[in-house]
């Protein structure tokens, strides 16, 4: 989208330049790793970063199997898996989005068809499916330019398998939305919100 950047270093989203939230940022406060030591929490979003360029570079047929790291080897299978079994066809792979009316932006993992239906769909690696992944999709599905009626996440496992679960629940975009709305109230008043009892 033009006049939308990412600094990848510092997760940062800009539109024409200026600063904008991104999905995940306004999404925290769901979900609370407070409890897992830091190193752990880099550990595992390193290691998601690296399944999906796995999954992007094989989706896009560029994918060198001889560099790819072993760990990453079931993760990819069970990513093949899933895109036989549902005949995917995606219009669009990591792609930056903006959402022009709400001021936010992020990048969908994928879009496109799933079994014939217009998807907007997440990766994961995770252990679990949380449950601010559907106000995540919601929040994608809003921001993206190309209309879709499924929201799904897949979930890959280090066994070589996976899951794969579609989201319906109405009131995950209005959560996101929101969250957003709070979000931008508090900057406005220069008010830190405190969400614990």
């Amino acid at each position: 989208m033009s006049g939308l950047t990412f600094d990848e270093a510092t997760h940062t989203y800009r539109y024409n330049g200026n600063v904008v939230p991104g999905v995940t940022t306004i999404l925290s406060p769901l979900t609370d790793f407070s409890r897992v030591p830091p190193h752990i929490l880099r550990a595992a979003a390193d290691f998601g970063t690296a399944v999906h360029l796995a999954c992007e570079l094989d989706d896009l047929g560029t994918l060198d199997m001889d560099s790819l790291d072993p760990a990453l080897t079931p993760y990819l299978a069970a990513w093949r898996k899933f895109s036989a079994e549902h005949e995917v066809e995606w219009t669009l792979i990591e792609q930056p989005v903006y959402h022009k009316a709400m001021g936010y932006a992020g990048t969908l993992d994928r879009l496109g068809r799933v079994k014939g239906l217009a998807t907007v769909l997440d990766i994961k690696s995770s252990a679990q499916l949380y449950p601010s992944v559907g106000p995540q999709l919601a929040a994608y599905q809003q921001a993206a330019e190309h209309p879709t009626v499924q929201r799904m996440a897949v979930q890959l496992k280090s066994d070589g398998t996976y899951t794969a679960k579609t989201y319906t629940d109405p009131t995950d975009w209005p959560v996101f939305a929101s969250l957003l709305t709070l979000r931008t109230w508090c900057a406005r008043h220069d008010i830190t919100p405190n969400f614990k009892d």
